[in-house]
C-alpha cells in the first residue's frame, strides 16, 4: 500500500514579508586568480607584516599562541576596552566592543526597535543602516543628499520634525560618496535631536576617521544622546572584525543588554591588544594612504569622461559621463557598468554602484598600494580612451 506523503508548506513563506522583500548585502566574488588590484572594499592595502617591526610580528604570534581556545573569551573584553579607551581619550565605561561596526549598528537598531519607530538616514549612504532597520521592522526616513552629495540640512531638519525618528545615522565621511560633511552641519543635527526638532540618538559613524582627521568624540560630554561608531577594519585589521560603540555610560548600559554574549572572539581580542600598543603603525599607514588618495584624486580629475567627487576617506567616488552613461556631458567613457567590466577584464576590481539608487553610473575605488593605484589609473585611462 502506497502511503500519501504528508502535506508540505513553503518554508520561505514563514519568513516575515518585509525580510523576503529585501536584497542581501552583495559583495562581488570574482576568481581571485584574475585580480591584480583589489580596490573594491575600502580595506587598507597594507598587511601588518609588511611594514611593522620584527618584534611586533613576534609579539602578535606570542599573543595568539597564548589564547586558550577551549575557553570562552573575556565576555566584557576588559583589557581590550581599556586599550581602546586610552587610544580614544575616553573612559573604558564609554566603550562597548563589537564584532565589527556592523554589529554595533545591529545593537543600536535592536535597542530602539518598536511599533512605528523611525530611523533617519541621508541617502545614498552605507547600505547596512537601511537593511538592518527594515529587518527589524523599523520605518526608514531617507533624506536625499544634494547634487554634490552634501547634506541638505533644511530638508533633513524638516524630516526630523515631521517624522520624529528615534535613531539617526550619519556616516562621517559618508560611504559610498566619501563626502566629509561640514562639522557645523553635523553638530546642528546633533543639537536638533537633543529635544528641539525631535528626541533621538544620533549615531556618527567614524569608520574612516583615520583618513578624515575629523571626529565628534570631543562632544560626547556635551551631548548625552550622541553615539560614535568606530572600527579597525579600515586600518589593516578587517579580518579580525573589531568595532566599537562609544557613548555615555548610561547609554552603553542599555545597549549592553542586547549585545550577544562573548561577541568578540579571543583571537580578535588578542590581535587588537597587540596592535593598539603600537599606534604609530596605524598612523603611518593612514598617512601613506592619504597621500596616495590625493595623488589618485588629482589624476582622476584630469581624465575626460568622469565627474570625480572630493574625498575625506580612503576611497574615491566617480561618475562616468560618456555616451551610455547618465552623468552628463564630458567625454567618451561609456557607461559605468561597461567601464567596471572593462576594468575587471584587466584584473582591476572596483565597486560598481552604477545601478544603485541615487548613484547612477558611479564607481567607487579604494586607495591601494602605489603600485595598485598606478595599475588602476593606467587601466582606467585605457578604458576611457577606448570608449568603455
Amino acid at each position: 500500500m502506497t502511503s500519501t506523503p504528508p502535506p508540505t508548506c513553503d518554508p520561505t513563506s514563514l519568513i516575515r514579508p518585509e525580510v523576503r522583500r529585501l536584497r542581501a548585502y552583495h559583495v562581488e566574488a570574482p576568481d581571485p586568480a584574475r585580480i591584480r588590484a583589489k580596490l573594491d572594499a575600502n580595506e587598507s592595502p597594507f598587511a601588518l607584516g609588511d611594514h611593522v617591526r620584527t618584534e611586533l610580528a613576534a609579539e602578535l604570534a606570542t599573543a595568539l599562541a597564548d589564547v586558550e581556545l577551549h575557553r570562552y573569551p573575556d565576555p566584557q573584553a576588559q583589557e581590550l576596552r581599556r586599550l581602546l579607551a586610552a587610544d580614544l581619550g575616553v573612559s573604558a565605561e564609554q566603550v562597548l566592543a563589537t564584532n565589527g561596526s556592523d554589529e554595533g549598528i545591529q545593537i543600536l537598531l535592536q535597542a530602539v526597535a518598536g511599533p512605528d519607530t523611525a530611523v533617519a538616514i541621508p541617502v545614498p549612504t552605507f547600505a547596512m543602516y537601511e537593511l538592518g532597520a527594515r529587518v527589524h521592522g523599523l520605518r526608514v526616513v531617507a533624506v536625499p543628499l544634494d547634487a554634490a552629495f552634501d547634506l541638505d540640512l533644511a530638508a533633513f531638519r524638516a524630516a526630523l520634525r515631521a517624522e520624529r525618528p528615534r535613531l539617526v545615522f550619519l556616516a562621517w565621511p559618508n560611504n559610498p560618496t566619501a563626502r566629509l560633511y561640514g562639522r557645523e552641519a553635523v553638530e546642528t543635527i546633533v543639537r536638533a535631536c537633543g529635544g528641539g526638532d525631535c528626541g533621538a540618538l544620533v549615531v556618527v559613524d567614524e569608520a574612516y576617521v583615520h583618513y578624515s582627521g575629523q571626529s565628534v568624540l570631543d562632544r560626547l560630554a556635551e551631548y548625552p544622546h550622541l553615539v560614535v561608531l568606530r572600527t579597525l577594519s579600515k586600518v589593516g585589521l578587517a579580518g579580525i572584525r573589531l568595532g566599537m560603540i562609544i557613548a555615555q555610560p548610561a547609554v552603553l548600559a542599555e545597549l549592553n543588554k542586547v549585545r550577544l554574549p562573548y561577541n568578540v572572539n579571543a583571537l580578535s581580542q588578542a590581535a587588537a591588544r597587540v596592535v593598539l600598543r603600537h599606534p604609530g603603525v596605524v598612523r603611518q599607514h593612514a598617512a601613506t594612504i592619504v597621500r596616495e588618495r590625493d595623488r589618485v584624486l588629482a589624476a582622476l580629475q584630469r581624465m575626460a569622461g568622469l565627474t570625480v567627487f572630493p574625498s575625506g576617506a580612503n576611497f574615491i567616488l566617480m561618475r562616468v559621463n560618456g555616451p551610455g552613461g547618465s552623468g552628463g556631458p564630458g567625454g567618451s567613457g561609456g557607461s559605468g557598468e561597461a567601464v567596471w567590466r572593462a576594468l575587471l577584464a584587466q584584473g582591476v576590481l572596483v565597486r560598481n554602484f552604477s545601478r544603485a539608487p541615487h548613484l547612477a553610473e558611479c564607481l567607487r575605488v579604494t586607495i591601494g598600494t602605489p603600485e595598485e593605484n598606478d595599475l588602476f589609473l593606467q587601466a582606467l585611462g585605457a578604458v576611457l580612451a577606448a570608449g568603455g
